[in-house]
């Protein structure tokens, strides 16, 4: 399979301080890859660079190459061409994710017209208002012209991630990075948008980098892990057999604590 993302040797600092050291990851195109480890282990600022979102104040050393394309030192016309069409991102909290004072609508018709532009696809008000709520409606929201009018105050934060997501899947990107997409929702909610990406990156053939520190949650999104401890790699390899047979310390005591967390909810082995 090619490879959409090819990370080698990345590091990326704060001043002094080395917040991800030497990573390397591979995701191809279709694949489906999660990147997990405890806060703070470096997961999100990597989903970041791959974008080349680093905020300022970080700096990113090695190489990010996303669909041919070089990302680290890369001038902004180049990564805003990446941005959308190669990678797009849904981040953990969409009530700050989203325009407060922007009804929903408009927010997910600003990447159809980038689309729409970047197709060279003429596009009328009516026929964006209609492929606004032809998204809204393949990410399973119910009423979506009503959705459409409302602000994301408006909305339950179920809703508010789905509308994240279809702002994502817009301009039908290659890689999808999903940022504990499902942190911030009640269980119920957590398991409907944990279907609702594995049915659209099926659908839509995209590759998913999905990043995460519940190992229930992500174990039932992706084929391959990839754990981070402090920055640094410490073990890959396919999902069930790095959560059924950790060879890391690290890994061992992730899934330990996962399981004893279970055990005490009375959840099933």
């Amino acid at each position: 399979m090619s490879l959409l993302l090819s990370i080698r040797d990345l590091s990326i600092e704060a001043g002094s301080a080395r917040l991800v050291d030497g990573l390397s990851l591979d995701v191809a195109a279709h694949e489906r890859v999660g990147l997990i480890g405890e806060s703070g282990s470096g997961k999100s600022i990597t989903g970041l660079a791959v974008a080349g979102l680093l905020p300022r104040g970080l700096s990113a050393g090695g190489s990010v190459r996303l669909a041919g394309k070089e990302v680290v030192g890369a001038p902004e016309r180049v990564l805003d061409g990446l941005r959308g069409r190669a990678v797009a991102i849904v981040f953990q909290e969409p009530l700050t994710a989203l325009d407060p004072l922007m009804r929903v609508g408009r927010q997910v018709a600003l990447p159809l017209a980038r689309r729409a532009k970047r197709d060279r696809a003429s596009l009328s008000r009516r026929a964006l208002d209609g492929a606004v709520e032809d998204l809204l409606a393949e990410v399973a929201l119910p009423e979506p012209r009503r959705i459409a009018r409302s602000y994301p105050h408006e909305l339950s934060g179920g809703q508010r991630q789905r509308v994240a997501i279809a702002m994502a899947l817009a301009c039908r990107p290659d890689l999808l990075i999903a940022d504990e997409p499902t942190t911030a929702l009640d269980v119920t909610t957590q398991g409907e948008v944990l279907a609702l990406l594995n049915r659209l990156v099926a659908e839509r053939g995209m590759a998913l980098l999905f990043i995460g520190h519940d190992l229930a949650v992500v174990s039932q999104a992706v084929d391959r892990l990839v754990v981070l401890q402090r920055g640094i790699v410490t073990e890959t390899g396919p999902t069930a057999e790095v959560l059924g047979a950790p060879r890391h310390p690290y890994t061992q005591s992730l899934v330990a604590a996962a399981r004893r967390f279970d055990a005490a909810l009375g959840w099933p082995a």
